[in-house]
């Protein structure tokens, strides 16, 4: 269903549409493409920096007119709901119906849904339905990139690189577009890339850099190509 996302909601951003330059900033993967090692969420590690909260405790206010909170964890509930209640949603957005859209879209979020969760950051984030809130759009997109969402891991590192409803946290950009990266996202990948070649969130790190700008350009990306050739 993801691939039908754009079609129905202009206000979506997809990966591999947003990077044009090095300090800027996610599509499928070359099968070959050298992805870095995993490593160990650097939030994780007790170093000096605040612990993130976790996502699935945080409070989020229910849409407008709906007094019930999010659940702290999803409601056992059948696929097939969720997905009629995504489905809802989407004809909603595509008829402009917002407000009906963002109760679809919360019906399926608290049902566990990756993408509505993230869809309700986008309602949020957008002022769809609801005055704009970066603040509740990233509490949203944190619970979706939890459950290894894509657009909501980059969606995540964007709102923390430029500190919008929250503090402005490089460190935990880069975590978020690490595992978007590492999930293929070409954009992600790029942006990691410069990142760590600028020394952007820690220390300057050219292997890491290159590591990832040769999966970027592996996968497609030109301004990967461009940075390996004018840099390393």
């Amino acid at each position: 269903m993801l691939k039908d996302f754009a079609k129905y909601l202009p206000f979506l951003q997809t990966p591999g549409k947003r990077t044009k330059s090095l300090d800027e900033s996610a599509q499928a993967p070359a099968l070959d493409a050298p992805l870095p090692e995993q490593e160990e969420d650097p939030l994780e590690k007790g170093d000096a920096s605040p612990q993130p909260e976790d996502p699935v405790q945080e409070e989020i206010p229910a849409p407008s007119g709906d007094q019930e909170e999010a659940p702290s964890q999803p409601e056992e509930t059948q696929p097939s709901s969720r997905e009629d209640d995504l489905k809802q949603g989407l004809a909603a957005c595509k008829d402009k119906l917002y407000p009906e859209a963002l109760k679809a879209f919360r019906r399926a979020a608290d049902a566990g849904s990756a993408e509505a969760q993230f869809l309700c950051g986008q309602m949020y984030q957008r002022g769809l339905a609801v005055e704009v809130d970066c603040k509740q759009a990233l509490a949203w997109y944190k619970i979706s990139a939890k459950q290894g969402f894509v657009h909501a891991q980059m969606a995540c590192g964007a709102l923390y690189e430029e500190g919008c409803g929250t503090e402005m946290d490089l460190k935990r950009a880069l975590f978020w577009y690490e595992q978007a990266a590492k999930q293929g996202a070409v954009d992600a990948q790029l942006k990691c890339g410069t990142m760590y070649h600028c020394g952007r969130a820690e220390t300057r790190n050219p292997k890491k850099a290159r590591r990832w700008l040769e999966t970027a350009a592996v996968n497609g990306s030109e301004e990967a190509r461009r940075i390996l050739d004018e840099r390393f």
